[in-house]
């Protein structure tokens, strides 16, 4: 049979007793996980030390979105060399303010996003993605007051009755109501789309050319029929435009983390965005106003690509990344630390085989290829506190890191015997 290094480690094959000779390959060492914490970044040298521009003075309100680290936070090198590059570069033609954490879920993604915003001494601010997310919902919706006064244009009065009937005034509704092409074409055709839409030709037409000139037609759109005047005073504006955290934090210089984009179904979303990514970009909102991008606005995109329903992120929006760090889990004696600090727990030697199940664990999956379930820091903290309050570790991590690492019954029977019985064995029961 195959013997992995992982059933080596797990000790599943070490001999009873030795009659004669020496089998290193085989040997395991009992005793339990020594934990070395290693000297960590002090947060006094860390929060407020990179800020980026020393005469700017943030408001009481903003002083509050700075995020406060909790003391059990170790400062991972990932986040300090992102302070580093967006302090470093500033003042330059193109500083880096765009940066990729892609890893794992449980790995300190958000927590560095926010430790990033607080070494840089930036209001946080945070947008998660999901599936069905449109430009629109990035940029903002405009809700009319269909109740307002009449604009005389009998067209788009009825156009507002529709749009209505079809559940309000959204990127979606009056993109279906202009009868504009969807993705699928733009992909399929782009060229040919190109020309419907502008009437001209262009035979090296992308499908992100189609997308910009769809996004200005329906913005085009969204003015008319909400009778956007943002200088009127009459009170005949018939709108609402509610703005996002990611397009607030763009236009004021925050810290913005764009969560799991790679969960967006349609490719293109994120495209319609480039403009915004780049140092220097504007975008017009529908309300006809023009955001340009603050300098000192930083984005971090936080993400996996190995998770079910993850796609790969867009070749044009990893381009204006300027830089990209892959996070796993931390080395085991920061994992004791920071799950003994949030759980409380005080037994080291309990911690320490448990960081060595968890470790153990994953790297079981990465090279069983079982990628249908979770393994990691959250899946840790669950098994302590579920321990404290069974008293029996093992029947805890069968609730807790076993069933959140895959779903398939023989691969949770691999991992209970190969990983877990190695270290936590069953408690025995007693005869009646």
């Amino acid at each position: 049979m195959r013997v992995s290094t992982t059933h080596i480690d797990a000790g599943n094959f070490r001999p009873d007793s030795v009659l004669a000779g020496m089998f290193t390959i085989l040997a395991t060492s009992s005793a339990p996980v020594k934990l070395e914490i290693k000297e960590a970044t002090p947060h006094s040298d860390f929060i407020g030390k990179y800020v980026l521009n020393p005469a700017r003075i943030l408001t009481p309100h903003e002083q509050a979105l700075v995020p406060v680290l909790e003391p059990w936070y170790v400062l991972p090198e990932e986040v300090i060399t992102i302070c580093k590059h967006a302090k470093a570069s500033t003042g330059r033609s193109l500083p880096m303010r765009n940066f990729l954490l892609r890893g794992p879920a449980g790995t300190g993604k958000t927590e560095g996003a926010r430790a990033i915003a607080a070494g840089l001494n930036l209001p946080y601010m945070k947008y998660t993605c999901s599936a069905g997310t449109e430009i629109f919902d990035l940029v903002g919706q405009v809700f009319p007051d269909t109740d307002g006064p009449s604009t005389g244009d009998a067209d788009l009065d009825q156009q507002r009755e529709q749009l209505k009937e079809m559940g309000g005034i959204t990127y979606e509704n009056v993109k279906k109501l202009m009868g504009l092409p969807d993705l699928d074409d733009m992909d399929y055709d782009p060229a040919g789309t190109y020309q419907k839409l502008s009437g001209m030709e262009k035979p090296d037409a992308t499908s992100q050319d189609c997308m910009s000139l769809v996004m200005e037609m329906v913005t085009n759109k969204l003015q008319q029929l909400c009778k956007v005047q943002p200088e009127s005073s009459d009170g005949r504006q018939t709108f609402t435009y509610i703005e996002t955290d990611f397009i607030r934090a763009l236009k004021h210089g925050y810290l913005v983390e764009l969560q799991e984009p790679t969960t967006i179904i349609q490719p293109g979303v994120l495209v319609g965005l480039n403009s915004l990514l780049e140092q220097k970009g504007s975008i017009t909102l529908p309300t006809g106003e023009v955001i340009h991008r603050h300098p000192d606005a930083v984005v971090v995109v936080t993400t996996n690509v190995s998770y079910e329903g993850c796609r790969g992120v867009n070749q044009s929006v990893l381009d204006r990344m300027n830089l990209t760090q892959d996070i796993e889990l931390p080395e085991p004696e920061i994992m004791a630390q920071r799950a003994m600090s949030i759980t409380g727990c005080e037994d080291d030697v309990l911690v320490g085989r448990m960081v060595q199940v968890v470790c153990d664990m994953a790297d079981y999956c990465r090279k069983n290829g079982i990628s249908d379930g979770n393994c990691g820091m959250r899946s840790l903290i669950d098994w302590i506190m579920s321990t404290e309050i069974t008293g029996d570790p093992y029947t805890s991590a069968r609730y807790t890191i076993v069933s959140k690492a895959t779903s398939d019954e023989e691969d949770r029977s691999a991992l209970l015997t190969t990983v877990l019985e190695p270290i936590f064995a069953p408690k025995q029961k007693k005869a009646v």
